[in-house]
C-alpha cells in the first residue's frame, strides 16, 4: 500500500526578525525559493514589467542562476523588483511577516516548502497547480490556472489582500498539520507496521 508521509516545516513566525534596507514601511508581494529555473522567477519578472505599479521582493540564495536574475533587472531595467541573496533567518521572518502576499507559481516541486513558511505568518499564498502544490496548499491557497503573466495579475487584482484576523488564522492552522512530530511519528509507524513490532515499540 501507499503512504503519504508530509514533511515537517519549521514555523517561523515566533523567530527574531530582521528588516531588509528600503522595504520597511513599503507594500510588497514575496517569492522565497532557491531562485532556480523551475521556480519559474523569469515568469515573475514578466508579471512585474506588467505590473509597475507593484512592488515585488525575490529572496534566496546566491547562485550563477541568481546572478542571471540580478542581471536580467538591471537590462530589463524593473524598478520594481528587489533582489537579496542569502537572507538571514531572521530577515527571511522578517519578509514573511511584512509581505501582502506570497507568490510560487513553481514548475516543479517534490513538496514547497516556502509557502507553508508564509502560511505560518497567516499570509494569503498564490501558487501554480503544478506537481505536489495543490495538495500542501489544500483550500486556503488560491492557484493560477492560467499562468500568463496577464492572468495571474488579474488573479492578484481581483484577490482580496487585506489581513484579516479570521483568515489569517485559517491559514496558519493549515501550515501547522506540517510538523515534524507529525512527520516522524508516521515514519516511525511505518517501520513498526513493516517489522512488525507493537504500536508501543520505539
Amino acid at each position: 500500500p501507499t503512504r503519504v508521509i508530509y514533511n515537517g516545516v519549521r514555523d517561523l513566525s515566533h523567530d527574531p526578525q530582521e528588516a531588509l534596507p528600503g522595504l520597511q514601511g513599503q507594500a510588497f508581494l514575496l517569492h522565497i525559493s532557491r531562485l532556480a529555473p523551475s521556480k519559474n522567477v523569469e515568469l515573475l519578472l514578466q508579471l512585474a514589467a506588467l505590473w509597475p505599479q507593484r512592488q515585488f521582493v525575490l529572496a534566496g540564495g546566491d547562485s550563477p542562476y541568481a546572478r542571471t536574475v540580478q542581471d536580467s533587472l538591471i537590462s530589463r531595467q524593473l524598478h520594481n523588483v528587489r533582489l537579496f541573496l542569502d537572507v538571514s533567518d531572521a530577515q527571511k521572518a522578517w519578509l514573511y511577516a511584512h509581505c501582502n502576499a506570497f507568490l510560487f507559481p513553481s514548475m516543479a516541486e517534490g513538496f514547497g516548502l516556502p509557502p507553508i513558511e508564509a502560511m505560518h505568518f497567516g499570509k494569503p499564498v498564490f501558487l501554480s497547480r503544478l506537481t505536489s502544490l495543490p495538495e500542501i496548499g489544500g483550500a486556503v491557497a488560491t492557484y493560477w490556472d492560467d499562468l500568463a503573466p496577464a492572468a495571474m495579475r488579474a488573479v492578484l487584482e481581483t484577490s482580496d489582500l487585506t489581513p484579516v484576523p479570521a483568515r489569517q488564522a485559517l491559514i496558519a492552522a493549515h501550515a501547522r498539520q506540517f510538523n515534524w512530530p507529525s512527520c516522524v511519528g508516521a515514519y516511525l509507524s511505518c517501520y513498526r507496521q513493516w517489522l512488525k513490532l507493537p504500536e508501543s515499540a520505539v
